[in-house]
């Protein structure tokens, strides 16, 4: 440890140091030096990010001014939370300096959380716009939890906070080399909070805003638990240059599964909600009937009210339990069951095949009308088909994919003739098309149309990012054959 002149202690931060290339004595006094022109308050704030920095940073990379850099997020921070010297460093202070730290270093180059929160984030062809992290919602199935270094209660208990401004994001999406104008599906607060929390609602709208003034006309997702206000409905109905494809989830949760949403209440406020949706014909909605977890939700009565809440939308999208390192400790802590997961293979939620039965039979004998398919992809798909008046193509259940992937089947059978014939035989891409995003891509790679999908060979494989965003971009099915002999005529199909 190393101590100021004033008696706060900061932590030592040797592995920082290491990581980006400084010499690990002269970042001590450099620290020492910036921490003595500080107030005490600001010192206990430099003193957690300082600690939240040297344990997060995990990749090396020539970073000189990360130190001040740090000692000024610091100050920011202090200054927003308005602590004098002396006070104590309460757990949502903490959160925030955990959540900006983070951001922080991660535009420096110094961490890299795999599936976690970017900026511009790219998910299963899309891109997702991320400005807040945190939620307080209350899931105990919250995934993103067990990646944010502070465990389970941290993010489940804390309130959202901002890490990056709208128009910051909205900028580098349209420099992002998977973003193509009017094309690329993008998302909005996807995994990293909730975008109709009164905290994160007017970022909601700030991104959609700015969206509104580019008029890419780049279709927008949001997915959210939350209720909307009329007026909240209203503004979503304003905007003409892009689509809006909302999904209203409700899963019947009781209260020790998400704390916010399980008051009657809340529920008929979001009963209020798909009312509002309904009376605006240009917003397109689906209702999100996940997850549903075995033990937790699955009971007759549970998912017939379900069931009951999305028929007025006409399409309901099912789902399993994504699996978090963390599962037996949150069961605990809720009061609720361990769940019984499957084993299912090629998939990456727990869904049992018996539970979608007991879920389908239950529609049927209810006499419901409502569409069931089991994907998100699915349900975009779906009422992109709706809006469009014809079928579109969902690769992610075309059957071809399934084959060329490994994964098991996603579609169910249950939309209309038209859309399982269009998803099953996609109209083959035009071969200028193929080569056209390739090289907006950056992809160095021969390929042949073939009927199972576009068909990949080169040396090294693409990164998956680009394989989703090449299929989701052509709605065909796309996949990496590895190397062949360069060829000496341009690519035909086969």
């Amino acid at each position: 440890m190393n101590e100021t002149p004033e008696g706060s202690v900061l932590p030592d931060i040797g592995r920082l140091a290491w990581r980006a290339a400084l010499d690990a004595d002269g970042a001590r006094r450099e620290v020492e030096l910036r921490a003595a022109e500080l107030s005490g308050f600001e010192r206990a704030v430099l003193g957690v990010v300082l600690e939240v920095a040297d344990t997060g940073a995990n990749r090396r990379t020539a970073a000189p001014r990360i130190l001040p850099e740090l000692v000024g997020l610091s100050r920011t921070i202090a200054a927003e939370r308005g602590g004098r010297d002396g006070a104590s460093i309460r757990m949502d202070l903490r959160r925030v300096a955990n959540a900006k730290t983070l951001h922080l270093l991660r535009e420096a180059g110094l961490y890299e959380d795999g599936e976690g929160v970017q900026p511009v984030w790219p998910h299963a062809g899309m891109l997702i716009l991320n400005t807040m992290l945190g939620c307080s919602f209350g899931c105990a199935y919250c995934f993103r939890a067990d990646e944010q270094q502070e465990g389970v209660e941290w993010f489940l208990s804390g309130r959202p906070t901002q890490v990056v401004d709208e128009a910051t994001v909205v900028d580098r999406l349209a420099r992002h080399p998977l973003f193509v104008p009017g094309v690329t599906q993008i998302g909005l607060h996807s995994a990293t909070t909730e975008p109709f929390l009164p905290q994160v609602r007017e970022s909601t709208f700030a991104l959609l805003d700015l969206l509104e003034s580019a008029s890419w006309g780049n279709d927008v997702m949001i997915i959210t638990k939350h209720f909307l206000r009329e007026a909240d409905v209203d503004r979503l109905a304003a905007y003409r240059s892009f689509q809006i494809l909302l999904f209203l989830t409700h899963n019947a949760a009781p209260a020790a599964m998400e704390t916010m949403g399980a008051s009657a209440g809340f529920l008929e406020r979001k009963r209020r909600t798909v009312e509002h949706v309904l009376a605006r014909p240009n917003l397109a909605a689906a209702h999100y009937y996940r997850p549903i977890v075995p033990g937790w939700n699955d009971a007759p009565e549970q998912i017939e009210a379900a069931l009951r809440f999305g028929e007025p939308l006409g399409l309901t999208v099912i789902g399993g339990l994504k699996e978090i390192p963390q599962l037996k400790e949150v069961s605990a802590l809720r009061g609720l069951p361990l769940p019984l997961l499957d084993d299912t293979a090629g998939r990456d939620k727990h869904f049992p095949p018996e539970l979608v039965d007991r879920i389908l039979k239950i529609h049927r004998e209810l006499g419901l009308t409502s569409t069931i398919v089991g994907d998100q992809s699915c349900g975009l798909t779906v009422m992109l088909s709706r809006l469009r008046g014809r079928p579109v193509p969902n690769v992610e259940a075309t059957r071809m994919y399934d084959l060329a992937t490994g994964r098991s089947a996603k579609c169910m059978g249950l939309c209309s003739p038209e859309q399982l014939a269009a998803c099953t035989a996609p109209a083959p891409p035009e071969p200028a098309r193929v080569e056209a995003l390739l090289h907006r891509f950056g992809v160095t790679a021969q390929f042949a149309v073939a009927p199972d999908g576009v068909r990949l060979y080169s040396t090294r494989q693409p990164d998956r990012h680009v394989i989703d965003a090449l299929a989701a971009h052509l709605r065909f099915a796309v996949h990496w054959r590895g190397d062949r002999q360069a060829a000496t005529t341009p690519p035909v199909e086969e």
